[in-house]
Order: C-alpha cells, then structure tokens, then sequence
C-alpha cells in the first residue's frame, strides 16, 4: 500500500494546473502502491509552436516525481486527419516530430534515459487493433462522432470520423492510467469514456490543460498561419518580434496570449528549475522587480505598475532561454534539418537546397 504522502505527492505532480475526469481512477491506483503511467499524443501535421510546451512542461514534471509517461506520435491519427497529404510527408513529419520533441523534453530538464516516444502506427496496424476498431465502429453513432469536435463536426471526408476511434484506442493499446491534452480534447475524451465500455475496457483518467491564445486570435494551432505563432526553432528575434507584433489588450490587462504564456509556460518552468530564479520586469522607466508567481504579476498588471512593452520584453528574454538548447540541436543536426525539409517543403526543394 502507497503512504498517503506518497500518493498525495504523486497525484499532485500529475493534476495540478489541470482539469480532471475520472480523477479518482487515478487516485485508487496510486492508493494500492501500484505505479501509474500516462501518455500524451501529438499528430504530426504543421510544425509544433510553443503551446506544446504546456503539456512538456507537465510530463517533465511527472517525470520528475517518478512517473512514466510515453509522448505518442499519433501518425496513423495525422494521416486520417489530414487526408491531402501523403503517407511519405507524414512520415517524415512523424520523424521531425520525434527529434523536436526529444530535444525539448531535454531542454526541460528531463534525462535522456527517461524520453519515452512512440508511434501509434506500431499497433494500429496490428490485426487485434482493426478488429477493435470495428468493434468501437459498430458500437458508436454518427452523432458521438461528431460530437467530439469541430474537425470531425464539419468533416467531409470519412478518414476524419474514424480519429475519436484511433484515439480512443490509444488509451488501451498504450496499457496507460492516464493521458494528458488541452481543453480542446474534451470532445475526445468523453467518447473514449463513454464508449470503451461498450468493447470492454475501462476508460482511464483523462487530464486538460489550458490552451495558449495564438498571437492574433483563436488559439496557438501548428496548422495556422506563421505570424499566429512562435515555433520552437524561430530564432530569438523572430520570437522578439513576434510577440510585440501580437494583438495587445489595455494597459490594465495586457494580451491574451502574453499572459497565457506567462502563466502557462514561463512560471512553470521556473518551478521546475529549466530557468533560474525569479521572474524579472523592468518598466521604461528603468525599474525592476521580481515575480515568483504568476499572481503576483497579474496584480501589478491590473494595478497599471507593468506596461505592455516591459511584458512583451520579459516574455522573449524567458522563452529564448528556455528555446536556445533547441535552436542549438537543429543547428547541429544535419539529420534534423535534412528530414524538417521533406517534411515540411518538398524532395524538390530539399535538393535545390543542397
């Protein structure tokens, strides 16, 4: 049996920041002493932006207290989602996918020993897994397919309907306790906990964290235009500008996505140590101040003591530190930039450029 300290310790590091269903599933299992493992996925489709450094920044932290978590690199999902694009890219993209996100958990602090990746394509193609999945067809309707979000909602094509299915079985094929996504997987994770009963698995704990607004509106999305968001290899003046360039709010709040990245990202990863000390701001006026929590700076924002200007400038100097050790593995790896270009500009350009 757990010590309830342990199982405290353990739940806290996987929940905090986040909303939970079936949280006690989790607790139960953390309770008998049994270890408990999670997984977040990711379809490899446009280039990943800083957003995803919500969901790292958690699975760093879980890893930290001693939890399992596998990042899944949902290929089979990316190919049905985005059926104009062939098998080819998105394998390479898969491959892109994997490099970054291997370096980023590195940059977070997580030892190589402990990055656990996977391919969805590794079952999906399995015999046991199609036999599944025609179950889970069989046992769901058009309108709980649709239900789930607004990708499948207004698709056209067949291939998008069967994703809430493919993701559904991710929960049982990867043997996991719990997964992690945003907000936006709601849709998701009710489908998989209403319907994998009706094949005979449990559903497990699903967690959401919050989404980061992209720089001009809607939310950060790897699929939307360059200037919405910042990806994880755009060089420190890019991000500079970037972020002064995005919708501002008043001088009494600041922008949206500013402070979503403040609070998300920057204040996160100073708890976990990948950024030393406290938050810095220094107004135009040439005064300073430190912030160890987000609070703290959300008040003098509302109080008029931080201008936009010293906020957009705090947030570059933040994210470049925590995207230098990223920016300096693309630019050793000749591998990594051979595969982005047929990943994301075609064999064509690729053997213009070299």
């Amino acid at each position: 049996m757990s010590t309830d300290g342990t199982t405290h310790t353990a739940f806290h590091a996987i929940t905090s920041r986040l909303e939970t269903i079936n949280p006690n599933r989790l607790l139960e299992k953390l309770r008998s002493g049994c270890k408990v493992k999670g997984y977040w996925g990711t379809a490899p489709t446009g280039k990943p932006h800083i957003g995803y450094l919500v969901p790292l920044i958690k699975v760093a932290e879980c890893i930290s207290a001693g939890v399992e978590v596998v990042i899944l690199i949902a290929d089979s999902y990316a190919f049905l989602i985005n059926h104009d694009v062939s098998m080819d890219v998105v394998e390479f993209r898969a491959q892109y996918y994997a490099l970054l996100l291997a370096a980023v958990l590195r940059a977070l602090g997580v030892p190589q020993s402990k990055i656990c990746i996977q391919r969805e394509s590794a079952f999906s193609m399995t015999a046991e897994h199609c036999k599944d999945k025609m179950r889970l067809c069989a046992a769901s309707t058009q309108d709980e397919i649709r239900a789930v979000g607004i990708e499948v909602n207004t698709a056209s094509m067949i291939s998008p309907l069967l994703c809430p299915i493919h993701q559904a079985l991710c929960d049982v094929y990867l043997g996991c306790d719990f997964q992690l996504g945003g907000f936006d997987q709601r849709g998701a994770f009710l489908y998989a906990n209403r319907t994998l009963p009706r094949i005979g698995y449990e559903p497990i704990t699903y967690l959401m964290a919050a989404m980061i607004p992209g720089l001009k509106s809607g939310k950060m999305s790897s699929s939307a235009q360059d200037d919405t968001k910042i990806t994880f290899t755009d060089p420190d003046y890019l991000v500079s500008s970037k972020i002064a360039a995005a919708d501002g709010g008043t001088a009494s709040t600041g922008s949206k996505a500013t402070l979503a990245m403040f609070q998300h990202v920057v204040f996160p990863a100073h708890a976990i140590g990948v950024t030393a000390g406290s938050v810095q701001i220094t107004s135009s006026d040439g005064t300073s101040k430190t912030y160890g929590c987000y609070e703290r700076l959300q008040d003098d924002i509302a109080g008029g003591l931080v201008d936009e200007i010293s906020l957009q400038s705090a947030l570059a100097r933040e994210l470049n530190a925590i995207l230098d050790p990223v920016r300096r593995e693309h630019a050793a790896s000749e591998t990594w930039q051979l595969v982005e270009q047929l990943a994301y500009y075609g064999a064509s350009d690729n053997a213009q450029a070299h």
